[in-house]
Order: C-alpha cells, then sequence, then structure tokens
C-alpha cells in the first residue's frame, strides 16, 4: 500500500465533530507518550463510540474503505481504539509507531482544528505533511512518525484511531 493516504472529509461533520470534542477538551488530562501532549484516555479509550461522534466515525470507515480499495487491499475490521489529541503551544510527540506483534492496524488522524503542526514520517526518507482542517491522514501501523511542536496559540486538536485488521476479505470484492 501507497505509505500515507489523504483525503478531505465532509466539512459539516468534522466541524460537528469539533464542537462536541470542544465540549469535553478541558477534561481531557491524560499525558503519555513521553510526549508534550493531552488526550482522551482518562475519558474513554474509544472516543469515536460517543453517540454524538458516530457521523465522524462513519465518515472514517468509508474513507478506510476507499484506502483498501484504492490499493486492492481488502480487511474485514473495525476502529479498535480511538482519541482525540490536544496540543497546546510547544506540545509535540515523538517519533513513534502503532505496531504490535499481534494486532494488524491502519492507523489514522484527523484534523478538528485549522491551526496546525506538522506531522513527520520517516518510511523509507522523511516525509512532512501540513495537515489542514478536515483532512484524514491513513497509514499503516508500522510507518515511524511525529508531531512536530506547535507554534500555534489557540489549541490544535486532532482525532486518532486504528483501525484493527481481523482478516482478509474472501469472495467478492467491492
Amino acid at each position: 500500500m501507497p505509505s500515507i493516504y489523504r483525503k478531505k472529509l465532509d466539512l459539516s461533520i468534522v466541524t460537528d465533530a469539533l464542537h462536541i470534542v470542544g465540549k469535553h477538551h478541558l477534561d481531557m488530562t491524560h499525558q503519555t507518550w513521553e510526549c508534550k501532549i493531552r488526550t482522551s484516555y482518562n475519558l474513554t479509550d474509544n472516543i469515536l463510540n460517543l453517540r454524538e461522534l458516530w457521523p465522524l466515525k462513519f465518515e472514517i470507515e468509508k474513507a478506510i474503505y476507499e484506502y483498501m480499495f484504492e490499493n486492492k487491499k481488502f480487511f474485514n475490521g473495525y476502529i479498535y481504539n480511538s482519541w482525540v489529541n490536544v496540543y497546546d503551544k510547544g506540545f509535540f510527540q515523538a517519533f513513534h509507531n502503532h505496531k504490535e506483534d499481534c494486532i494488524k492496524f491502519i492507523c489514522g488522524v484527523v484534523y478538528l482544528t485549522s491551526d496546525m503542526s506538522d506531522i513527520e514520517f520517516h518510511i523509507d526518507n522523511r516525509i512532512r505533511i501540513t495537515p489542514e482542517f478536515c483532512d484524514i491522514l491513513l497509514f499503516e501501523d508500522h510507518d515511524n512518525h511525529r508531531v512536530l511542536p506547535y507554534e500555534g496559540e489557540n489549541k490544535r486538536i486532532s482525532l486518532a484511531f486504528n483501525y484493527r485488521k481481523v482478516d482478509k476479505w474472501k469472495g467478492l470484492l467491492p
């Protein structure tokens, strides 16, 4: 599969999701990954299971199916976990990946605000992407990536997720 898949999600769905997440962002206090970042993990391990966020969840799943269709690699699966990342000025994430020994994922991030910092991938070489509001990026779990320090004055908010690959589709393809 190509390393990174990028597309725009529906503006109204992402805008609604930002308002929903905005109600809870001050309660997101979990700090992890030895980085300066706040996440929603102290609230839930799968924020896309909130009924109010289902339209975004379905939009993400549609993008995942388009990604698989474009690459002719189809898997049954589901969004295994999802979380919101809140960045204040100076916050960042160091290089990491989402690889686990027994689980394979399609990973992704949706950009809920327009004030962003670059995400950098280190796959065969370094690839830097400046995300925009409503962008979704999809990539494989072994792809190393980091978020450069955020320099904006407003909150930078994104929603990340892992789509767990269960097994390959058999029979008719979409």
